[in-house]
């Protein structure tokens, strides 16, 4: 999930001099949601606790571990459908606000495709998987006595907690800073004396709502095939396209009367930051899996880093209302958003795998999955990225995510029960043991007429965050408290020919 250590929407000096009217900028969070993968494709491996790497005999197999699909000796046709359940409880200045966000996606459709050979095994799998999904919220309302969002406009300087001073800037510099100041348009800041200083500066009533949305696809093409008995290999190449979207709307207003007098006439004021972007890249999946037959299989895969390229548009806009009916907006609503492009560069990943069939009708994995969270970085010569660059460096660490699961078989009635859980550490450096994400997962699965199976699996995750909601100079001066859940159901159909 987003973590918003840093905040959209901040008026930093070299957009000043670049005579950029509205902000976008790019942080670690952007490489981290685009590194981060959900659940993993397909019902089954879902209700194991997204364990796949040391299983990987179905279609999933294609997206955990290609060498896996060496098994796989029938035709198989695979669709399945998920739903995203998210819920946020947010605490802002003692005030819990709880909200909810749903999304509904094609998980997977794809074949798997078997040749016939003399020994061994050679099976080709390709299609679609839905690996990841941005859909988020986060709501909050609360009287804040320290500080209002209109002082995170202004380049910091460091001189005071309210003035910047504008002789650090040539004039041109200066002019176009003033000019295009969204609270100064707004008539929420003012100048004097060669200072630019806020109108509001506490004391403020503050609601916000955060929406995302998007999410990341797959579109893979691979194979399996035998190496030696019992031994093989795989490769999946994945053509990833994604889109991600950001909505934010924050409000701050005078409830108690304080700023009622001119200039400071002030009733509320709303400002509104939308990003919208399309995501396009590439990365490679490389599997090995041991197999002893009717007792265990061992698995390993190594992702190679992914890099995206990202096409951005995005748009910032304000409109305040005063206590004698002035209303002021700005930019024009006629402005078009701006656009950008950046790359990033996520990690590569290790992740290994074991599958025991203890009975004949008992079966238990487990997965590990090792990320370096420092190696995430922006393609680029702007030096505010090449410095947010330093900071993933700095603010990230190592992490080993273990996922366990089993699966048991009913043949009488033609069922398999499956009951998994994993966990995913922080990515954080200082994040604390309560940020780290648990989920909790539970499956069935049906066979209908020997050939046709019917999966279904419930996910069920909750963790801790924080939120940064805006940045003075490079320190949070407003943050929020969340505690995360999410629901996750996935149904899966498949048939074998």
């Amino acid at each position: 999930m987003k973590t918003f250590r840093k905040s959209y929407g901040l008026m930093i000096l070299a957009m000043a001099v670049l005579q950029i009217q509205t902000a976008s900028a790019q942080y670690a969070e952007d490489v981290l949601r685009l590194s981060q993968f959900g659940s993993t494709v397909g019902a089954r491996s879902q209700g194991m606790g997204n364990t796949v790497v040391g299983v990987a005999d179905d279609y999933s197999a294609l997206f955990g571990n290609p060498a896996g699909l060496s098994q796989q000796k029938n035709f198989e046709f695979s669709i399945g459908l998920s739903r995203l359940g998210y819920g946020n409880d947010v605490t802002f200045f003692g005030n819990k606000t709880t909200d909810n966000n749903n999304a509904i996606n094609l998980n997977n459709l794809g074949l798997v495709y078997p040749i016939a050979t003399s020994r061994g095994g050679l099976t080709f799998a390709f299609g679609f998987g839905r690996v990841a999904n941005y859909s988020s919220v986060a709501s909050f309302d609360g009287f804040n006595p320290g500080s209002s969002i209109i002082r995170s406009f202004s380049p910091y300087n460091g001189l005071n907690n309210e003035e910047f001073d504008l002789l650090t800037l040539s004039k041109p510099a200066a002019d176009n800073l003033v000019s295009s100041h969204l609270p100064f348009n707004l008539y929420l800041a003012d100048t004097s004396n060669d200072f630019l200083y806020p109108l509001l500066t506490d004391s403020v009533q503050q609601t916000a709502k955060i929406l995302e949305g998007g999410g990341m696809n797959h579109w893979s093409f691979g194979g399996g095939i035998d190496i030696a008995p019992n031994l093989s290999a795989g490769i999946t190449l994945n053509f990833a396209s994604g889109t991600y979207s950001y909505d934010r709307e924050f409000t701050e207003s005078d409830p108690r009367n304080i700023y009622h007098s001119f200039p400071y006439n002030f009733s509320h004021w709303t400002y509104s930051s939308t990003i919208n972007s399309d995501i396009t890249g590439f990365n490679a999946l490389f599997g090995l899996m041991y197999r002893k037959p009717g007792k265990y299989r061992v698995g390993g895969t190594i992702r190679i880093p992914t890099t995206y390229e990202i096409s951005e548009t995005f748009s910032d806009r304000g409109v305040s209302t005063f206590d004698d009916g002035a209303v002021y907006s700005y930019p024009p609503a006629s402005d078009a958003p701006s656009e950008t492009k950046y790359k990033v560069t996520t990690p590569l990943v290790l992740s290994g795998g074991i599958s025991i069939q203890v009975l004949d009708w008992l079966m238990l994995a487990g997965d590990a999955e090792y990320t370096d969270w420092t190696q995430m970085q922006f393609e680029s010569d702007n030096p505010d990225l090449i410095q947010e660059n330093r900071y993933i460096k700095d603010w990230m660490r190592e992490t080993v995510n273990l996922r366990g699961g089993v699966e048991a078989t009913i043949y009488d009635w033609g069922m398999f029960l499956r009951a998994g859980i994993e966990s995913k550490p922080s990515p954080w450096k200082n994040d604390p043991s309560s940020y780290d994400q648990m989920v909790y997962s539970a499956g069935i699965g049906l066979l209908i007429d020997g050939n046709s199976t019917i999966n279904a699996s419930f996910a069920y995750g909750n963790w801790k965050t924080k939120r940064d909601n805006y940045n003075w100079g490079t320190s949070p001066a407003s943050q929020t408290s969340e505690a995360v859940t999410t629901q996750t159901i996935n149904l899966t159909f498949s048939h074998q020919f």
